[in-house]
């Protein structure tokens, strides 16, 4: 962090503050709490009958490795939105999702996933 979304300083200093547990991101300026909070990402286990889609990265992290389709939630849409939206982008496929397969976080990354059980309909 740069600047204080709150005034624009660049007087940021990571310290723990009065009443907290963790260090946190604090503008020295007008004193704004800049807490980091993990992504959502919203994903699919595409099926077409018996067969599952993956989808091999194209980029890093992980390029060249056999995925399932995700990625960042977009804000004004539903996690299952997002789901059907990535296989989309990443696959050109549309699925009816039809329910919550898995829910899982990865602390490495800040991470928590959302992966939807979804049948390809073309």
């Amino acid at each position: 962090m740069n600047f204080c979304s709150q005034c624009g300083s660049q007087d940021i200093k990571s310290l723990v503050p009065p009443s907290d547990h963790k260090e946190r991101k604090v503008c020295g300026t007008c004193g704004t709490v800049h807490y980091e909070n993990p992504r959502i990402i919203a994903g699919c286990l595409p099926v077409f009958g018996k067969q599952v889609l993956l989808c091999k990265r194209a980029i890093e992290p992980r390029k060249g490795y056999w995925n399932l389709p995700a990625g960042f939630m977009e804000k004004d849409e539903t996690l299952e939105e997002g789901a059907a939206r990535e296989v989309m982008e990443e696959a050109r496929a549309r699925v009816i999702i039809k329910g919550l397969h898995a829910v899982f976080s990865n602390t490495t990354f800040h991470h928590v996933y959302f992966h939807f059980l979804g049948e390809i309909v073309n």
